[in-house]
């Protein structure tokens, strides 16, 4: 299902292995393709990927994000955009209360599978969507991190 391209065109029968109805990958609404998925949150994900023992989110996974928190998710994001110190991204992130774009959470704002990965082929959604951050081509070398250089961590902890 991660094989969602064929001669630079969707393969829509693979969408329909998460999502309800194939979705629209020109568009940049929050809810667009998040909350049509077949199951709920990470189940998508577990249909075919159990979560390992030792895998490092595990505790993450299911949980809320407090207000800073999406700020400073949000100041992560605006760092391709803006060149200001994270500081000053976090301080516009929280005056605009401003949510992620490219970080998603599932339909009731908890951290997902889908948070950190990205499950779409690089080239599905369009290089301008937030929500194409991650993607890589078939053979993810990356596990299709939401992160630049792979780094997930640093987009919630400074460290």
């Amino acid at each position: 299902m991660h094989d969602q391209l064929e001669a630079n065109q969707p393969k829509m029968d693979t969408c329909t292995w998460c999502h309800v109805d194939v979705p629209d990958v020109n568009s940049y609404r929050e809810e667009a393709a998040t909350y049509t998925l077949r199951d709920q949150s990470s189940q998508a994900c577990a249909n075919c990927h159990p979560m390992m023992e030792g895998h490092p989110t595990r505790a993450h996974v299911g949980a809320t994000p407090s207000a800073e928190l999406m700020w400073h998710i949000s100041a992560y994001e605006l760092q391709a955009k803006l060149r200001l110190s994270f500081e000053q991204r976090l301080k516009y992130a929280s005056a605009a209360r401003r949510t992620p774009r490219a970080i998603p959470f599932d339909e009731n704002g908890r951290i997902a599978c889908y948070t950190c990965h990205n499950p779409h082929e690089k080239g599905l959604l369009p290089d301008a969507n937030p929500r194409s951050l991650g993607a890589e081509p078939k053979q993810a070398a990356q596990h299709r991190l939401r992160a630049r250089e792979g780094k997930v961590c640093v987009v919630c902890h400074d460290k």
